[in-house]
């Protein structure tokens, strides 16, 4: 029996699929019904100092270089590599749900040494964070769960374990993912965090469809 080939989807398909979605999102917001996580405005002070980079590889140029340093949600290990190159840490903290996705040569060549700079920890993020010793790293970098109440958790366990010159970066800071089609609540959070907290934005990095990624400092 000859195996149908795949059926081809247009633009026109897709577009199809889309105004579907919107009317039915629509419909859901009609019965008060949240599905964005619009991120509150923020006052003019919190962005003062903050410069505009190109990507995120000019942001990790602007870390401090040394110190000790955590990457939360680390998926194939490639940006891992380039906090490891690039910020140069005295020890790098990877933390994941899922570490068998890590597969970058380099970074399981590192953990394979037996005076490695690099420490896995597998599981909720939060959690392991948590147990951290305080006043602990110089970067957090976190690009975990990305819903809003995951991102809360992340912030709440990360703020205590930073240095007091420590800094918080963000990855997805953003509302909607247009690649997934799905809510994010990375903006979101960030921006209730700094509303109620001594933080402000120090850099934005920009990313090609706006998953860009957001540098804070303490004020």
């Amino acid at each position: 029996m000859t195996k149908e080939p795949p059926q081809k989807i247009t633009f026109d398909d897709v577009e199809r699929a889309r105004r579907n979605f919107a009317k039915t999102l629509a419909a859901f917001r009609k019965q008060k019904g949240r599905y964005h996580n619009p991120a509150p405005e923020l006052a003019a002070s919190k962005l003062a100092d903050c410069a505009l980079l190109p990507n995120r590889y000019a942001l990790l140029d602007k870390v401090a270089k040394g110190g000790v340093m955590a990457e939360v949600g680390v998926d194939r290990g490639d940006f891992s590599l380039e906090i490891f190159n690039r910020c140069a840490p005295d020890h790098l903290h990877l933390f994941d749900i899922d570490i068998s996705r890590l597969v970058n040569p380099q970074i399981r060549a590192e953990l394979a040494r037996p005076d490695a700079r690099i420490t896995t920890h597998v599981g909720d993020s939060s959690a392991h964070l948590g147990q951290m010793p305080d006043a602990h790293f110089d970067m957090i970098y976190i690009d975990g769960d990305h819903a809003y109440e995951g991102v809360m958790k992340d912030i709440k366990a990360a703020v205590p374990k930073l240095k007091p010159a420590g800094v918080l970066i963000f990855n997805d800071y953003t509302v909607w993912s247009a690649s997934s089609m799905y809510h994010c609540g990375v903006a979101r959070a960030v921006h209730e965090f700094c509303q109620s907290n001594p933080w402000k934005f120090r850099y934005m990095a920009l990313q090609t469809m706006l998953y860009n990624d957001v540098m804070l400092v303490r004020e």
